[in-house]
């Protein structure tokens, strides 16, 4: 068993493999809830994909990765799973992203039948076409639902302006037509390939201890293996297709969202997660001068939000709110930020850089913010305490250099539903 420590943090993460999968645990032993995270490397930019034997990439109906989750949960009848954990006190969920598929479950006093039920479910998929096919109906609803959302539509129209290839630009869960493709065949190629060892990872959090976890699992996990995969690279520095799209839903209030598509290339995905989090709390958020501003002349109100969507393949910085003076934003940030003297914001990125040492420290009092943490690292390959390291080391000239990267007209999508 290896042991990463953190001894200024106090705080260490445990790991081992079993059969090939690599189990993370973080023993918080004062709290009483245990929570495990099965975390498949498999989301819905996952198209098109081969083994690294095969010459031909296979394309498969978008919205596979979803389906799959939705299936994963009926074991030997609908819904199942849910069943089983809730009968024993435990909580039980998952969720499909544009790169991974996380199931995850929480409990306080029934964690190893929670484990075993976990794993189960992971290596026994259970499909018949009759299944499959009333399931069809279920998600076309939520999908249709999601589209007579106006703040999911504003999202998507500016994707699929931002991006001409690559699949981020398209809905998680697919589409009406592309749901109605999707075979028993397509499900079962897709589990059989991702759903393996060497594609997945476990992470333990909580009031558990790492060798009675590891003692466990050997019962649990299965000797389940593929092929090495290798996933189509799409290009995310394509052109914008669109700087402007607009789509009417009879809104009385249009709502809007800005984004900016991240156009630099970065070996080092920790440090620019910390800097787009830097940029968003000295720039952007409500302690900024950009902030007063705007506020006080009305282009933004309770609504104004800002994120960044940081991913190894693309990247890009939204900027959301309601009202029709939203559409003013971007020429007051670039009539603010063009012949801006950001030397003078030393004092403040000393303070922000501060603030993130003390949350950082502070996400160790929560199972959540620990593993999702977690999670967002090991899956590039890195691990928690990489975080601490790189904030360290970043500078206020690392902070400019990507803001003026970043913050360009030519780099821009307005996305507006009116």
């Amino acid at each position: 068993m290896k042991i990463l420590k953190n001894d200024l943090l106090k705080e260490s993460v445990k790991s081992f493999e079993i059969n090939g999968l690599k189990v993370y645990v973080m023993e918080k032993n004062e709290f009483s809830i245990a929570s495990a995270y099965f975390v498949i490397k498999y989301g819905s930019n996952d198209i098109s994909f081969k083994f690294n034997d095969e010459k031909e990439f296979k394309r498969y109906p978008l919205g596979i990765a979803h389906f799959l989750e939705h299936k994963m949960f009926d074991g030997m009848g609908d819904d199942e799973v849910f069943k089983k954990f809730s009968d024993i006190g435990a909580d039980v969920n998952a969720y499909t992203s544009n790169n991974i598929t996380n199931y995850y479950f929480s409990t306080i006093n029934n964690f190893e039948k929670s484990l075993e039920y976990l794993c189960d479910m992971i290596y026994n998929l259970k499909l018949t076409t009759e299944r499959v096919d009333k399931e069809k109906p279920i998600i076309e609803q939520e999908l249709k639902m999601y589209d007579d959302d106006p703040y999911n539509r504003v999202y998507r129209n500016l994707l699929s302006a931002m991006y001409n290839n690559h699949p981020v630009r398209f809905d998680i869960g697919g589409d009406v037509n592309t749901i109605k493709l999707i075979e028993k065949s397509h499900l079962e190629d897709c589990y059989n390939t991702f759903y393996s060892n060497n594609n997945m990872f476990l992470v333990l959090v909580g009031n558990v201890k790492a060798e009675e976890c590891k003692e466990m699992l050997e019962r649990f996990i299965v000797n389940k293996f593929s092929k090495n995969i290798v996933r189509q690279k799409f290009d995310m520095f394509d052109e914008i297709s669109k700087h402007y799209v607009e789509q009417d839903m009879k809104m009385s209030v249009p709502t809007n969202l800005i984004g900016f598509k991240d156009v630099t290339r970065s070996t080092n995905y920790v440090k620019k997660f910390i800097i787009f989090e830097m940029i968003h709390r000295m720039f952007f958020r409500a302690t900024s001068n950009f902030y007063e501003k705007i506020y006080k002349d009305g282009i933004i109100n309770g609504s104004y939000y800002t994120d960044y969507i940081n991913e190894n393949e693309y990247g890009h910085y939204l900027f959301g709110g309601d009202g029709d003076l939203f559409k003013n934003l971007p020429e007051i940030l670039f009539d603010h930020y063009n012949n801006y003297d950001f030397s003078k914001d030393k004092i403040v990125f000393d303070r922000v850089k501060k603030a993130m040492y003390g949350n950082y420290i502070n996400l160790f009092n929560n199972i959540d913010h620990i593993s999702q943490l977690m999670i967002k690292l090991i899956k590039n390959n890195l691990n928690i305490f990489d975080y601490f390291d790189e904030l360290n080391k970043v500078t206020l000239d690392d902070v400019i250099f990507e803001f003026k990267s970043i913050f360009k007209e030519v780099n821009m999508v307005y996305s507006r539903v009116v």
